[in-house]
């Protein structure tokens, strides 16, 4: 009986969190959400899933950006570095800077 009623209940709860109609509960329902987690062991609002639902081109772009994302590497250990620390000495020296 208890699991039908937390069915039934489920799409409502997740409508309400989604409108602004009702979002002064939230913070109150959020507080359910976790009391439900912690002692019935049931997870009303999976928040990370729920996210991919709502957003799903910025959930693939932040997945791609992780993807291609660079190990941070030194400043010297990049292509053409030192092509262009030679250009920028070579101009300071041309306009008497340093």
């Amino acid at each position: 009986m208890l699991t039908l009623l937390i069915k039934l209940l489920k799409p409502l709860l997740m409508k309400l969190l989604t409108s602004k109609l009702l979002s002064f509960l939230q913070p109150q329902l959020l507080k359910l959400d976790k009391w439900c987690e912690d002692k019935l062991g049931i997870d009303l609002i999976k928040q990370e899933k729920k996210f991919h639902q709502k957003w799903p081109n910025i959930s693939k772009r932040i997945a791609i950006l992780e993807r291609d994302a660079h190990p941070p590497i030194c400043l010297d250990e990049f292509d053409g570095y030192k092509e262009l620390e030679k250009r920028i000495k070579t101009l300071e020296e041309k306009n008497g800077i340093q």
